[in-house]
């Protein structure tokens, strides 16, 4: 699968299972994903991580004692 596809497939999921459900936090933080990165990169890394059985988090550049912080890259865990 394309990650354009891959994408859609988890938004589909996050649908179908409805809020408060893994899929749909999922969902949400690839949006996220696509906020910080961009369509083109982010695809990419659902590639990749489709391929290396993992999946994308979001995660942040400098570790920060201030817990209002937001992730500011994503990353394959």
């Amino acid at each position: 699968m394309t990650g354009k596809e891959l994408f859609d497939y988890y938004q589909s999921a996050a649908l179908r299972n409805g809020f408060g459900s893994k899929e749909f936090q999922y969902g949400n933080l690839l949006f996220e994903a696509l906020r910080i990165e961009g369509e083109e990169k982010v695809f990419k890394l659902l590639e990749e991580a489709k391929v290396s059985g993992k999946r994308i988090d979001l995660g942040y550049s400098v570790h920060s004692k201030d817990s209002m912080m937001e992730p500011d890259r994503v990353i394959i865990v």
